[in-house]
């Protein structure tokens, strides 16, 4: 069973061969008109479709004036443009900027002197279309850059070199800003916080000098004046350190002279029998070779501790007491004789017939001779 045929396939049956070649030369133009006009766009993309960034706004210049208001049209906000592909669209950075420049200067003492100047700035919105129109794109180089050298050089030219690295360096860079935007001199330069309202094309927001660079032989001899200043310095410091030292030991002098002056009426011949006595068990606790020297008297305490036998005076305030004489302690009784086989003997207080080992005779000669006497 045949299908049912639509109404176009029946009409199109109906036409005559004349009209069916028109239909079809119709249909040809439309596909050939669409793929050009598709090739055309895709050639003429760049040129007619614009994207403005944020931050940034756009002025489009019509190549042909057919209204009679102007050729420059703007500002333009963010986001896509289209335009005809014979105008064109200058885009601008609304925001803030700096740049670094170095200029070459001339201070009052004759010095030449290379700095370099960091520069703030803004593009004035609402005056964007006047500065495309007066100015450029490039207006960083026309404008910006001139004015702040000329400044720059006119005022440090009233300074010496050492106030540019010196505290008046702020004052410099204070003095050169208020001179950029002199309203006296009609540059398009405005100050901060007048974007609203002003009529210049750019706002400057501040001036700053980042480097200063003297001459060779002027930067060796100011850094060898700033170190002998710092040997100056230590040498001070020095000094006051060797005062304070001075002062702490006199002081320590002073408490020592009080501790003695103190503790001197209370030490006693049993005070110092004791401490005698823990130093003698001290020295016997020691691993090390030692020879133990007694005294002669009753207490048999080390010599040098031994007060029964003679009176020593403890020194008065203010002066220190002569070391004794320990030779009178040394009795006959304690006179050293000698052994048939090197050893030295002393007698001890207590026992007569008793001998206590001391030590070797070094000399190999009386060594055999008391051996025979023996």
């Amino acid at each position: 069973m045949p299908t049912k045929a639509e109404p176009s396939q029946i009409r199109y049956k109906r036409m005559g061969s004349r009209e069916k070649r028109r239909l079809r030369r119709f249909a040809n133009f439309l596909s050939v008109t669409a793929i050009a006009g598709i090739l055309m766009l895709i050639l003429l993309w760049k040129l007619m479709v614009f994207t403005t960034p944020v931050g940034h706004t756009a002025v489009e210049w019509h190549r042909f004036n057919l209204d009679g208001e102007g050729n420059s049209e703007g500002p333009l906000g963010e986001g896509v443009h289209v335009i005809w592909p014979w105008d064109e669209l200058y885009i601008y950075d609304a925001r803030l900027q700096t740049f670094d420049q170095v200029y070459e200067v001339v201070t009052a003492d004759g010095l030449h002197v290379e700095i370099t100047m960091t520069f703030r700035w803004r593009a004035v919105r609402r005056n964007i279309v006047e500065l495309n129109t007066n100015v450029g794109p490039n207006y960083l180089q026309t404008l910006l850059v001139p004015v702040v050298g000329s400044v720059a050089r006119e005022v440090i030219s009233r300074y010496e070199a050492e106030k540019l690295y010196s505290v008046e360096r702020d004052d410099i860079q204070e003095e050169i800003y208020n001179r950029v935007i002199l309203p006296d001199y009609d540059n398009g330069i405005g100050k901060r916080q007048t974007a609203n309202t002003t009529s210049d094309l750019v706002i400057m927001e501040d001036t700053l000098i980042k480097r200063v660079r003297l001459p060779a032989q002027l930067q060796s001899a100011i850094e060898q004046k700033l170190e002998q200043a710092q040997l100056v310095q230590g040498y001070r410091f020095r000094v006051e350190r060797e005062r304070l030292e001075s002062t702490r030991k006199e002081v320590e002098a002073y408490g020592v002279r009080r501790f003695q002056e103190i503790v001197s009426p209370a030490i006693s011949e049993s005070y110092l029998r004791w401490r005698g006595i823990e130093a003698t068990l001290e020295l016997s606790k020691s691993p090390n070779a030692k020879v133990i020297v007694i005294g002669n008297s009753e207490t048999g305490l080390p010599l040098i501790l031994d007060t029964g036998s003679q009176n020593l005076a403890m020194p008065s305030q203010g002066e220190l007491a002569p070391l004794p004489d320990f030779e009178p302690l040394f009795s006959e009784t304690m006179k050293p004789s000698g052994g048939g086989d090197g050893t030295v003997f002393t007698q001890d207080p207590s026992d007569t017939n008793a001998a206590i080992e001391t030590g070797d005779v070094q000399d190999p000669q009386a060594s055999s001779d008391g051996a025979e006497k023996k």
